[in-house]
């Protein structure tokens, strides 16, 4: 009812990678929320609110949990004067925080170059481990296959994944496929 691809892709397009930055794309969409929603009650225009929705379906498809968007989503339901059902119809919407084990990370992680990588499969989900277990805060760069792009001292392998851990959250980015892993 409410999705229009396009205009989800725009939206997690210009979130993509921005950890780079130090900024979480998580909060970045957090907060293009509430200001949606909050414009809707200063004007009054529904369009803030379909714009809302659409960031909260690019939230959800980046891998972000449902549970830290669910209070200004219902709140954005009440104003449209739906429910859950009607604009999430399938529950592959409502991810969830990943738990922190191997056999998860081994699967995200996928097909690895047996020559070409940063470091052994086994090595890689052992060191991502390590790095969220300890919340050691600070970017993770892991890497498998042939140079697709390289810039300065930027590279992208065929699977790249960032790790980026923060006090209060760790992050993998799967950098080729633009998702986001929670733990």
């Amino acid at each position: 009812m409410f999705y229009d691809g396009v205009e989800v892709a725009g939206i997690k397009m210009s979130v993509a990678g921005i950890e780079s930055l130090g900024i979480s794309s998580k909060q970045v969409l957090l907060k293009s929320i509430k200001y949606l929603s909050s414009d809707f009650e200063k004007f009054q225009e529904a369009g803030y609110l379909k714009k809302a929705m659409w960031h909260i379906y690019a939230y959800m498809e980046l891998g972000h949990p449902f549970c830290d968007v669910e209070e200004e989503f219902h709140i954005i339901l009440d104003y449209l004067h739906l429910n859950k059902k009607d604009v999430f119809p399938d529950e592959k919407w409502l991810y969830k925080a990943m738990p922190l084990n191997k056999s998860v990370i081994r699967n995200i992680l996928g097909k690895w170059s047996p020559n070409l990588h940063s470091m052994k499969i086994a090595d890689a989900v052992q060191d991502i481990m390590k790095n969220i277990t300890e919340k050691r805060e600070g970017v993770y760069t892991y890497y498998s296959g042939k140079v697709l792009a390289q810039e300065g001292d930027k590279t992208l392998w065929d699977k790249t994944f960032k790790l980026y851990i923060q006090s209060d959250e760790a992050i993998l980015y799967d950098v080729n496929s633009k998702k986001y892993y929670t733990f």
